[in-house]
């Protein structure tokens, strides 16, 4: 009994003896656990790497911050990190360092000018401040090590570097106005000599670094207190150009409703002066060229706005909708910014700019293609080609038919149904067809992709160029325009060095929804233009004898296809499109072209509109309220034509009318088909379909004529259907349930028949009451004197039986009747004995007195000879046939017995 307590004992002390460790890893786990999710956290807060706060006697305290991918629709990066561009913002450096502006030497001169600003989070007072330039000892290799130095802060601080001598002297530059906490950042301009600081012996990209010394709160610090990294390009001005065919898209999320309002007034601040599409425009007009004199630039400009902005153009002002303005929204006068914008565009393409045309509303093509809505994609791509040319006066082949779906994402099967639309060309992500191992420099952008229709020719996006572009957002602790800019310029700068004897085209095709700071994009389509690279218009690349770069499989990511739109919500705007078609033929019938033909197209736009890329993701909403204003619209037209019937109809004759009322409550002319149906259709003597022209308010009474077979029900159906046999409506069909009381021909051949059995049997019975036989009988019946109410002789005759030979002749027994129902027609005494038990007890004994009444014969009409024995003139009881009765000559009928 005590080896369990022993045991208990042991494993208490064992456990005991561990709970001291237990304790040690639990409190180790929560102090690891908080440090590692916060860095993680603020990392992930900051978009990329970030330098850790610098020591005070650490060599440099430079940060660098990321900057979200652009391609992704709302920032999210699609297939890798996103692009990281050196910055001088960072929480831990006492001075954080901005460049506005690196200049590169110019012709001829070997002098690097760096501008940028200043600014510290450190309360101390900053003191005896210096800043310095160096340069890196060799160049980068390639456009991935631009890209690791430029991600990876630890890689370009460690690399070699040379101090850049001012152009004044000396090595260091001192700063008289030091920064501030909570004040004005403080502008500088440092310098350097590129021929006095062993310059590089060729061209190419080099590291470049500005780093910030001096005092905090009168402690000096032999370490950098801040610090900026970019790259310098220096050009040896004998390699050739890399050819850049830049695409701007002018586009906008959808805002036209069917109705014509638009669903706000945003878009007027977009196109006003300093507003995002206005700075986009303007940018594009400034790459003219001052030896072609045309704009270098290609403009992807979206239908829709186009639409929309000539909608705000119309005489009379324009309306759009909003929680307070009503049903009709609130009026707005006409907007010139709109109309000088418009007028912008078509000035562009005026002086030769190449304009193509996005999807119609910016349909999200491959979820489109992908759900199997392939005539909505037909609509999108074709409709904004007709939109474009309505614009511009021009031919939509001149407009170019090219496809740029949205972030260039596209797979093999979308590639096929746009080269079936015929289109010929299609801007594609370069990550979608990268280039074989083998290749290991930056190919052509132009690749030969084999369809079901024929090759199409397909332009690589550079992605890493187009989120350089758009990485600078002028935010205070994101990266100064003068780095971002100089890393773009690298990258082009990289691509012509690879092969500096082979140019090789590019595309810098940037996102649709840009909205750079003021005059940033100014200087990135600039930029464009330099010893190393020079503008190209997309043209150039769609020929079909530009040789091709080598390519690999067409491969679309897994995370780009779960952000499109999914497949039920394009089944809803699906269903309501079906509807709307519907009301094509009913408003607009052919070959008539009346005014409400307009009333149908805008509602179809609308839900194409609804398809856009727009609403992906959390949007899904505002594309789902797009979806919703059409649907009542639709709603409102179909429920506004109605049949008005009764629910029964009696019918008294063979053939009869049925009454219907068909009314338009819209304000449209109508024109509805009737369809007509019953169980039977030989009961319909009217045409199984009626076609009815209605104006505005109006009623219309119909009278379908139906035949009647017979008594009964059956019902009659009235469908509203277009002119193409769509139904109107989803609701059952009106029924109206039609009664006859008319007999049919069967029912009357029943009746004729059996009345005429009737009368032949009423017949027969007349004939044998006529026959002779039958009227002797009835007569000598007749004239039989009456016997004595009590004569013993007329009693004793009647009741006594026949013998046996007289029963041969006599006819069947007559039914038998209760005695309290039968009455004598001869006697008027008591009722009689019954006969039949006085038969039974023999010829000895008397019969009653009174005799039974046997009642008439049961076969009138049959005629017997009268016993030769009997005198008729007499008739008395001893001469008749002591088995017959005296009246009828036959024998009586046995009775049972009634009583005891």
């Amino acid at each position: 009994m005590r080896a369990p307590h022993r045991h208990g004992r042991l494993r208490g002390g064992a456990g005991g003896r561990r709970w001291p460790v237990r304790l040690a890893t639990m409190m180790l786990l929560a102090l690891v656990i908080p440090v590692a999710g916060g860095s993680a956290a603020g990392a992930t807060i900051r978009g990329g790497l970030v330098e850790r706060s610098a020591r005070p006697d650490s060599s440099t305290g430079t940060p660098r911050s990321s900057t979200a991918s652009s391609t992704d629709e709302r920032g999210n990066p699609l297939f890798s990190s996103p692009v990281t561009v050196a910055s001088s913002t960072g929480s831990g450096n006492p001075v954080a360092v901005s460049l506005t502006e690196v200049q590169a030497p110019a012709a001829g001169s070997s002098v690097v000018s760096v501008q940028g600003t200043l600014s510290t989070s450190v309360p101390q007072p900053l003191t005896d401040l210096r800043i310095s330039l160096e340069i890196g000892s060799t160049p980068v290799g390639s456009r991935k090590e631009l890209e690791n130095l430029a991600k990876d802060i630890a890689t370009a601080r460690n690399r070699p570097y040379h101090n850049l001598s001012r152009t004044g002297g000396g090595g260091e530059q001192p700063l008289a106005n030091p920064p501030i906490r909570g004040a004005a950042p403080v502008p500088f301009l440092i310098e350097g000599d590129l021929g006095t600081s062993a310059p590089p012996a060729r061209g190419g990209v080099f590291p470049l670094r500005v780093r910030v010394y001096g005092s905090v709160g009168g402690q000096p610090k032999d370490a950098a207190i801040g610090a900026a990294y970019t790259f310098l390009v220096c050009s040896s001005g004998q390699q050739q150009q890399t050819p850049v065919a830049v695409v701007l898209p002018l586009a906008d999320q959808p805002r036209l409703r069917s109705d014509s309002l638009l669903t706000d007034n945003e878009l007027a601040k977009e196109v006003k002066p300093g507003g995002r599409l206005y700075r986009l425009l303007d940018a594009a007009r400034s790459t003219v060229t001052a030896d072609e004199g045309r704009p270098t630039v290609t403009l992807a400009v979206d239908p829709t706005l186009v639409q929309a902005l000539l909608r705000m153009t119309q005489q009379g002002g324009y309306r759009y909708a909003s929680p307070g303005g009503g049903v009709d929204g609130v009026k707005e006068p006409v907007n010139p910014d709109a109309a000088q914008f418009l007028s912008g565009i078509m000035h562009f393409a005026d002086a030769g700019g190449a304009v193509i045309a996005l999807p119609y509303g910016d349909a999200d093509l491959a979820a489109l293609v992908h759900a199997q809505k392939l005539d909505t994609v037909s609509y999108a791509v074709n409709t904004g080609l007709v939109v474009l040319r309505d614009l511009l006066k021009r031919d939509p082949q001149q407009t170019g038919t090219i496809a740029y779906p949205v972030d260039g994402l596209a797979d093999t099967a979308t590639v096929d149904v746009l080269r079936q639309l015929k289109v010929q060309t299609v801007l594609l992500d370069d990550r979608l067809l990268p280039p074989s191992r083998a290749v290991t420099y930056t190919p052509s952008a132009a690749v030969d992709l084999p369809t079901s229709a024929g090759p199409i020719r397909a332009l690589r996006a550079d992605h890493r160029l187009a989120e350089i572009a758009t990485s600078y957002r002028q935010a205070a602790n994101g990266p100064g325009a003068g780095t971002v800019l100089s890393r773009f310029r690298a990258e082009l700068a990289m691509i012509a060095a690879e092969l500096p004897d082979q140019p090789r085209a590019q595309v810098l095709a940037l996102p649709r929804d840009w909205d750079p700071p003021i005059g940033w994009a100014e200087q990135v389509l600039g930029a464009v233009d330099s010893d190393y690279s020079a503008s190209a218009p997309l043209g150039g690349l769609t020929s079909q004898y530009l040789p091709t770069a080598p390519r690999g499989t067409l491969v679309y990511p897994a995370d780009a296809q779960a952000r499109e739109l999914p497949s039920s919500y394009l089944d809803a705007v699906t269903g309501v499109r079906d509807e709307a078609l519907a009301l094509g033929p009913v408003l607009c019938p052919p070959p008539k072209a009346t005014p409400t033909c307009r009333v149908v197209d805008p509602m179809y736009n609308a839900l194409v509109t609804a398809t856009s890329v727009a609403w992906r993701g959390e949007r899904m909403v505002d594309g789902v309220s797009l979806s919703q204003q059409v649907d009542g619209a639709v709603s409102a037209i179909r429920n506004g034509i109605q049949v008005v019937a009764s629910r029964s109809v009696n019918l008294t004759s063979k053939h009869g009318l049925v009454p219907i009322t068909l009314e338009n409550n819209t304000d449209f002319e109508v024109t509805v088909v009737l369809a007509f149906s019953s169980t039977s259709h030989s009961r319909l003597r009217s045409p199984v379909r009626q076609t009815r022209i209605l104006p505005p308010g109006q009623k219309a009474q119909i009278e379908i004529e139906v035949d009647a077979e017979g008594a009964g029900t059956f019902p009659l159906e009235i469908r509203r259907l277009n002119l193409s046999g769509q139904a109107l409506s989803t609701d059952p069909p009106t029924r109206v349930l039609v009664r006859s009381t008319v007999y049919g021909a069967i029912a009357t051949a029943i009746t004729i028949g059996a009345v005429s059995v009737l009368l032949l049997a009423v017949v027969v019975r007349l004939a044998r009451r006529l026959r002779p036989g039958a009227r002797r009988t009835a007569n000598a019946t007749s004239g039989a004197p009456e016997p004595s109410g009590g004569g013993a002789a007329t009693v004793s005759g009647a009741a006594l039986p026949g013998h046996l030979g007289s029963l041969a002749d006599a006819d069947p027994p007559a039914v038998w009747r209760a005695p309290a129902a039968v009455s004598s027609g001869w006697s008027t005494g008591a009722p009689t004995a019954d006969l039949s038990y006085v038969a039974r007890r023999g010829k000895g004994v008397p019969p009653a007195a009174h005799g039974l009444d046997p009642g008439p014969s049961p076969d009138l009409g049959q005629h017997r000879d009268p016993d030769p024995r009997q005198d008729p003139g007499q008739g008395t009881a001893q001469d008749a046939d002591p088995g017959r009765e005296a009246a009828t000559d036959q024998v009586p009928t046995r009775r049972r017995r009634s009583g005891p």
